[in-house]
């Protein structure tokens, strides 16, 4: 019945294109001493009792207690060996969602994870922390950033650990800031209820809204677009271009594109890069390119062209169709945060430490 439940709801919300897009989102459920979890990179909306990864409870929690080193990558690699480690012995051939450690720390049988745009329109916003007090009172809580991993799972831990000394009842709606919201709750119909009242008051204060319409068809200047990308990305590599009303309002002009030009959350490190480029021709390409692949050490997956929209390219047609939807979902965080106070995008430090995550490297590979 609990495996039932949360196959079924994990199904139910990884088929909502608004929830969830490439391998986002995680859930999980409590049966006893075992926290049945998400394998990470698979897809919600297709994922069977096969692709939850069981894991000792226990084992979990010891890790929650354990010193670790200082230095982020013998930390983090100390951590994924005990979370490895704390699978059941007939999961060794599967990997647990990154998140793994927080949702063993919510009492409730179920735990939903995701990352919606009109969530992150408050968590990627300059006023998100007060709106969301303001919103949704002291019942919510409020994850200011920190490095994921180990690290967010010990924050996380001592939050929900002074809101119940504060409340008397355990946490159930936590907001992530630049990042999403996990809900917890018994039953499939609690999770339902928290998320529809969080999106309905979200909702409730948005002045703006994304427009997805069509607008810029392709012309002789996307063909030319598309000769120099060709040329400078080589054979193999997909594009796809982008002309809808929304993107090219963000194209155009470099200050319009602003908004775009840094991440708001680690899926669009993950999924369709850190740093976008914004050129203003075919010409102009060329010397945007070479100085972005010199200064980051990897060609950009977005490229924004002055006055038509955006450009894709990946080493996959899949990779650009989930590039090009993890750009959209960025705009459509650019849109809804000016509800909030404007975009507020991820630290520096944290972008970074996301690019540089093997973690992360993983959940990447598994879109391939």
């Amino acid at each position: 019945m609990i495996q039932e439940t949360l196959t079924r709801f994990s199904n139910k919300y990884g088929s909502d294109g608004e929830l969830v897009l490439a391998g986002g989102g995680n859930t999980s459920a409590k049966d006893g001493g075992i926290l049945l979890v998400k394998g990470s990179g698979v897809p919600l909306a297709a994922i069977d009792a096969d692709g939850f990864v069981k894991m000792d409870r226990v084992k979990l929690a010891h890790i929650m207690e354990k010193d670790y080193p200082k230095d982020d990558k013998e930390r983090e690699a100390a951590a994924l060996d005990d979370l490895m480690a704390a699978r059941l012995p007939s999961e060794r051939l599967k990997r647990p969602s990154v998140e793994t450690l927080l949702h063993n720390l919510f009492p409730q049988r179920y735990v939903l994870h995701l990352h919606p745009a009109l969530v992150n329109g408050l968590t990627c916003s300059a006023n998100g922390e007060e709106e969301a007090q303001r919103l949704f009172g002291g019942g919510v809580l409020w994850i200011r950033p920190c490095k994921p991993g180990y690290v967010l799972s010990k924050i996380c831990r001592d939050e929900m650990d002074e809101h119940k000394r504060k409340t008397g009842s355990d946490a159930a709606v936590m907001l992530l800031q630049n990042h999403g919201i996990f809900i917890a709750g018994g039953s499939e119909e609690e999770l339902d209820d928290r998320l529809s009242n969080v999106i309905g008051k979200i909702q409730s204060r948005l002045t703006e809204t994304p427009d997805f319409s069509p607008f810029t068809a392709e012309n002789n200047l996307t063909k030319r677009f598309r000769e120099r990308i060709d040329a400078l990305y080589g054979k193999g590599f997909f594009t796809l271009f982008e002309g809808s009303r929304q993107a090219a309002d963000f194209a155009k002009s470099v200050c319009d594109a602003a908004p775009l030009l840094k991440p708001f959350t680690p899926d669009h490190i993950v999924y369709c890069g850190a740093h976008p480029v914004f050129t203003r021709s075919p010409e102009a390409l060329d010397a945007d390119f070479l100085s972005c692949k010199s200064a980051r050490g990897y060609a950009p997956k977005i490229i924004i062209a002055e006055g038509l929209g955006f450009f894709a390219v990946s080493e996959s047609k899949k990779n650009s169709e989930t590039a090009l939807l993890m750009f959209k979902d960025a705009m459509k965080i650019a849109v809804y945060s000016k509800s909030f106070g404007g975009p507020l995008h991820m630290q520096d430090d944290l972008t970074d430490f996301i690019i540089n995550w093997e973690a992360e490297s993983y959940r990447s590979g598994q879109n391939n």
